[in-house]
C-alpha cells in the first residue's frame, strides 16, 4: 500500500487504539486486503495529474473529499468541514495542505464536498468489522494446529529413560528413517497419544473465513453465488434475492459519487465519472447448474 494508505490508516488505527481495541498483525493485514477490494471495485475516470491512490485513500478511509480550484489547478483534497444550512448540513471547508497552505471554500460555490456515504463516514467500519472475524479465524486456526501438534505423551520411570525417550524423539522428528533403541529402553504400554483428530478443526475455521469473504463481497456489490456453501441447488429466487443485496451498500455509495462528480463537472469543467466493474461470472445459458457438478435439467433452479 502506498504512503496515503499507511497515513490514514495509521490514524485510524489509533482512534481505535483509543477505544481500547486489540489490533493485531493479522487484522492490519486483512483491512489492507479487504480495502483493496474496495478500490478495484469501483472504475474512476479522473484527470492525470490527479493522484488515484490519494483520491481513493482520502474518499474510502476517511469518507469525503473536497474537490476545489487551487494555485496548482482543480484537485481532489483532504478536508474538514464546519458550519450548518437548514438541513444540517455543512457549509463550509476547510482544507490543510503542507503545499498549498491553508484554504477556506464554500460548498457549492467554489468547491464539492465529495462524500461517500450520507453521513460522511468512509469504509473502515465494515472493513473492521470483517478484518476482525477473520483474524479471530487465524488465530483459532494458529492455536488449532499448534494443539495438534501435541499427540504423544510418554513416562520414563527414571532421568537416563527421559533422555532417551527424549533423543529418540527428536531422532524421529528430524525424519531419521530408522530409530534403535536397546530393548528395555521403550516400554510400548509407557507411551499414550492424546485424540487430536477429535478437536481438529481448522478445515472448517478455513470454511468459515471463505463464508465471511463471501459475505465482505456481498456488503460491497460483488456477485458471490458461486461461492455459495450450499449443499444444494440455489434455486432462482435465492439467486435473484443475493442478487438484489449485493446492490444496497454499492448504489448508495455510487449515487453520493455521481452526484459530487457532476456538480464538479458544472463547477470546474470537468469530466469526472464513475462506474462499477463487472466481476460477476458469466451467465448461465442452462436453466439448471448443480453446484455439486451435474447436468441441466430444465427446473427454475441453478
Amino acid at each position: 500500500m502506498n504512503e496515503n494508505i499507511n497515513i490514514l490508516l495509521d490514524e485510524y488505527m489509533e482512534l481505535q487504539r483509543r477505544r481500547n481495541q486489540n489490533n493485531t498483525s493479522s487484522q492490519l493485514y486483512y483491512q489492507e486486503l479487504l480495502l483493496k477490494k474496495v478500490f478495484s471495485r469501483f472504475k474512476f475516470e479522473l484527470p492525470e495529474e490527479w493522484d488515484r491512490d490519494y483520491f481513493l485513500t482520502v474518499l474510502f478511509i476517511g469518507g469525503y473529499l473536497a474537490i476545489t480550484d487551487t494555485a496548482l489547478g482543480v484537485l481532489p483534497l483532504r478536508c474538514s468541514y464546519t458550519g450548518i444550512n437548514v438541513f444540517n448540513r455543512p457549509t463550509d471547508i476547510i482544507i490543510a495542505n503542507p503545499v498549498l497552505g491553508n484554504l477556506r471554500r464554500i460548498i457549492d460555490k467554489d468547491a464539492v464536498l465529495l462524500k461517500l456515504q450520507y453521513d460522511y463516514i468512509g469504509v473502515m467500519p465494515i472493513i473492521n468489522r470483517y478484518a476482525a472475524l477473520l483474524a479471530e479465524c487465524d488465530s483459532s486456526i494458529a492455536v488449532n494446529l499448534r494443539n495438534s501438534k501435541v499427540t504423544l505423551i510418554a513416562r520414563a520411570s527414571s532421568k537416563a529413560q527421559a533422555k532417551t525417550l527424549e533423543a529418540m524423539y527428536k531422532k524421529i522428528d528430524n525424519g531419521q528413517p530408522i530409530v534403535i533403541v536397546s530393548e528395555d529402553a521403550v516400554n510400548p504400554e509407557e507411551f499414550s497419544y492424546m485424540p487430536v483428530k477429535n478437536s481438529y478443526v481448522a478445515d472448517s475455521i478455513q470454511e468459515l473465513k471463505r463464508s465471511i469473504i463471501s459475505e465482505f463481497l456481498t456488503e460491497i456489490g460483488v456477485n458471490n453465488n458461486a461461492q455459495s456453501s450450499k449443499k444444494e441447488r440455489l434455486i432462482v429466487d435465492e439467486v435473484n434475492s443475493n442478487d438484489t443485496e449485493t446492490q444496497l451498500n454499492v448504489t448508495h455509495w455510487l449515487e453520493n459519487i455521481d452526484e459530487g462528480f457532476d456538480k464538479a463537472n458544472n463547477m470546474f469543467n470537468l469530466n469526472l465519472s464513475v462506474e462499477l466493474r463487472d466481476f460477476a461470472p458469466a451467465a448461465n445459458t442452462n436453466a439448471e447448474l448443480n453446484l455439486e457438478g451435474g447436468e441441466a435439467n430444465g427446473s427454475d433452479t441453478i
